[in-house]
């Protein structure tokens, strides 16, 4: 069962209210409004071009740094290169040109070479490849956004059977696009060349090269030239060799604030621990710094180990973005470990472990920050692949992260697509590093993974990371229109929850078209690979009250579930979209919330948050993503509060547990009240004038009673109060709620004042407040103390003698 319908109306008024929200950003990417001062024309991207460094022409292929002090970033780089029209209509296709920057060593002599990119000949690329195909025609809205200062694959305008690569190798006007590649396979041409194919799709990347340094100070004299000393990796610490780098200062983009800059570099404390520079060496052998990453942030080291059960939610809800402001320049890496979970922290995080990340980004505040609307900061949403390797500096193990990134048309140039930590969060040109702040949670959860089921792999990590790319490359293209905006129907975040919704959908059609499968798994219940597969099943179950928290799924999600070759997606457009998947709507309440059913199903959480690192700009600080109205915390609390209650799904569980408290509250009550003659017997002449009269009753006392006892004043069980914390607001509930009566009677309802203050009656509500308090904290639902609530007052009235002791109420006859 779930809520009543008449009441989506409140939502809709809130998802109205997102809408006004998004819409100064609807074609300019997920912030939530434009800055403090008016853009200039242009893009970003084409303010950072003019600056040297920022073009693949600055480091050239034949300068290469000392092996001892610096490592490949990756086996397989290269910088895609967009095919000429005619080249794509003599040979059609999905493939790309690729420039290799850096190849293993048994294809060292690639280097250099230009050559053809296409996919691995397997069913599964085949099908992405199919789905995502189109002929891109720019629309007039197009036209509109790009004059605004989005970038936009002008390129592509006109072309027949975009497919993922092309749409990747076009999204920027200047060939700059540089991946890694995986699971490459070497081809040879009829021409005699080689071409490269690849069973995944590339990944993009900053940076050929990466060293790990301590940064000593300035070249005396210079502002982006800095002494640094390597890494020892036979001492393990960093009494290696000394060097000079350039760590370049952005130009600052359309709205004059700097991306990031090499201030606060050297006093940033976090630097303790080291850098890793990731680069190439310029036309004269120094090494340019393209993206920086803090050693410290993705080590396996906590800082601090949480009680999932105990402190986990609070922690999701409250904790990770707490004090945000005051922490500028700094990281935190917390570990929400499971009751379960026994035995050294390595034992649980080895490399080769691969795990869900869930990204989240907030706003930028200060005085050369971004205007806030709406007192809401709304922040950005992705999912991504964690994984545990061994570093190829250090040794030690870490986490290596990439993100799924739905990223609409923006002015910096960043192209929706999985990205490498170094090229979304620690790219000096457009990573958000040094001017937002961060969360990347990481989420362990072995059946998420990898489960293999009677010889079939059933990875819903998997199936995510393909379901994403299919979203990712419609983005890219706009899905024919060029066009990408951002709307509460259509984001990052809403986005983002159809490519989860729709790898748990053709997982479980997989299954239930096996037979064979489901026999077995009938068949062998106590098998382990079974019960990891019912626990799969029963977080699908609980994803799927969250994506579709009204048990509807959204039209357009439905249909580009089931999309095969040629045919178009579906955009939701409308505010019932946007009402179906309401949960979706912000960044920060998917990313809490999906969190959290994680958690209770037993996940291991990494949260590791940076804060504007390394915090050189005085001028702007970090501001945390919220909720609607975050600004103002007990609005924001109240309408979570709300929502949570008024659209908790009541299932049979629920559904038992508020008729058990029912039953118990009716046999207690009734007995305490006939006993001390409070109660008189039903009459059932009363029937009739009860029915009549329960509408108003239930609106008033009972919704409205409700809402101010149970939901404004308590915290909702989502927010994962302990049981003393939960007990006490229920006594403080209770408490008021009796003491409200004989205040009412004083104040404001004088027909109440004899019945309000006797001695029974305050009894009687006092079991009536307990009972509804349970039922609230059992179910998470507002009905079922409503109702309870509004039937109790309802026959109290009209059939247990209650009109008799409140003059002015309408009594019911009586026999003469």
């Amino acid at each position: 069962m779930r809520s009543a319908p008449a009441l989506r109306v409140l939502l809709l008024l809130l998802t109205l209210a997102v809408s006004l929200l998004l819409t100064p950003v609807q074609a300019g990417g997920p912030t939530p409004s434009g800055s403090a001062s008016d853009p200039i024309p242009g893009s970003s991207y084409a303010l950072a071009q003019a600056a040297p460094f920022n073009r693949p022409s600055h480091y050239p292929l034949s300068q290469r740094p000392d092996p001892r002090r610096y490592r490949p970033h990756a086996d397989w780089i290269g910088r895609l290169i967009l095919p000429g029209a005619e080249e794509t209509g003599r040979e059609p296709g999905d493939w790309v040109w690729i420039e290799i920057e850096h190849a293993p060593a048994t294809a060292r002599g690639l280097e250099g070479q230009v050559l053809r990119l296409g996919w691995v000949d397997q069913p599964e690329l085949k099908e992405l490849v199919e789905r995502v195909s189109t002929d891109v025609r720019f629309t007039p809205a197009a036209l509109k956004i790009e004059k605004q200062g989005n970038l936009l694959p002008r390129r592509l305008d006109g072309r027949r059977k975009v497919g993922p690569l092309q749409s990747l190798a076009g999204a920027r006007p200047n060939d700059d696009l540089i991946v890694q590649l995986e699971k490459v396979q070497l081809e040879p041409r009829p021409d005699g060349s080689t071409q490269l194919r690849i069973g995944e799709p590339p990944v993009q990347i900053s940076g050929r090269y990466v060293g790990l340094v301590r940064i000593l100070g300035p070249v005396p004299g210079e502002k982006e030239r800095f002494r640094v000393r390597h890494w020892n990796p036979e001492r393990h610490d960093f009494s290696g060799p000394t060097d000079v780098v350039r760590v370049p200062q952005q130009p600052r983009d359309r709205y004059g604030r700097w991306i990031s800059t090499p201030l606060g570099l050297i006093t940033n404390p976090v630097g303790r621990q080291g850098w890793y520079l990731y680069g190439a060496p310029d036309a004269e052998g120094t090494f340019t710094a393209q993206a920086l990453r803090p050693r410290a942030l993705h080590q396996l080291r906590p800082e601090a180990i949480l009680p999932a059960g105990r402190e986990g939610i609070p922690y999701i809800l409250r904790g990770n973005w707490a004090d945000t402001p005051q922490q500028r320049g700094r990281l935190r890496r917390v570990l929400l470990e499971p009751s379960a979970a026994t035995g050294p922290l390595a034992e649980h995080w080895r490399p080769g472990e691969r795990a869900l990340l869930i990204h989240s980004f907030g706003g930028i505040g200060g005085p050369g920050g971004e205007r806030i609307s709406g007192a809401t900061v709304t922040g950005h949403f992705a999912f991504g692949d964690a994984r545990v390797v061994s570093d190829a500096i250090t040794g030690e193990p870490r986490f290596d992260l990439h993100y799924h990134q739905i990223y609409a048309n923006n002015p910096n140039g960043i192209v929706a697509g999985t990205q490498d930590w170094t090229a979304f969060s620690g790219d000096l040109q457009r990573g958000w590093m040094g001017s937002r702040p961060i969360s990347d949670v990481v989420i362990k959860l072995q059946p998420f993974d990898d489960l293999t089921v009677d010889g079939q792999e059933l990875s819903l990590l998997r199936e995510l990371a393909i379901q994403a790319e299919v979203l990712m490359a419609r983005y890219r293209s706009g899905d024919g229109s060029g066009v990408s905006t951002v709307t509460p129907s259509t984001s990052c975040v809403q986005d983002s929850s159809q490519a989860l919704f729709i790898a748990i959908d053709r997982l479980r059609r997989r299954v239930e078209a096996d037979p064979g499968l489901r026999g077995w798994l009938a068949e062998h219940p106590q098998e382990s690979s079974s019960l990891a597969f019912l626990k799969l099943a029963s977080l699908a179950r609980s994803l799927d009250d969250l994506l579709t928290p009204f048990g509807t799924v959204r039209a357009d999600w439905r249909h580009n579930a089931e999309v095969v070759a040629g045919e178009r997606f579906m955009r939701g457009e409308t505010g019932l979209d946007a009402l179906l998947s309401w949960r979706s709507m912000l960044p920060r309440r998917a990313h809490d919330d999906m969190a959290r059913v994680f958690l209770q199903h037993g996940a291991g959480i990494w949260f590791l948050r940076t804060n504007q690192l390394a915090g050189g700009d005085t001028t702007i600080e970090p501001l945390a993503p919220t909720l609607l109205l975050g600004q103002i915390p007990p609005l924001s609390t109240l309408l979570r509060r709300l929502s949570d209650a008024l659209f908790a799904p009541l299932g049979p569980t629920a559904l038992a547990r508020s008729l058990a408290i029912l039953a118990a509250y009716a046999a207690l009550a009734l007995s305490l009240g006939w006993r001390s003659g409070f109660l008189t017997p039903w009459r059932l002449e009363a029937i009739g004038p009860a029915l009549r009269a329960a509408p108003r009753l239930m609106l008033m006392p009972a919704l409205g009673e409700e809402l101010l006892f149970r939901v404004a004043l308590m915290p909702h069980p989502l927010e994962g109060g302990s049981i003393a914390s939960s007990a006490a607001w229920g006594a403080l509930s209770v408490g008021l709620f009796v003491l409200y009566h004989p205040l009412a009677a004083m104040v404001w309802y004088p027909p109440g004042r004899g019945v309000f203050r006797d001695r029974r009656f305050l009894v009687q509500c006092t079991l009536l407040g307990v009972a509804c308090v349970l039922a609230y904290g059992t179910t998470g639902s507002l009905w079922p103390p409503v109702l309870l609530h509004g039937l109790a007052v309802t026959l109290w009235l009209w059939g247990l003698g209650g009109g008799r002791g409140c003059e002015g109420r309408r009594r019911p006859r009586r026999d003469p």
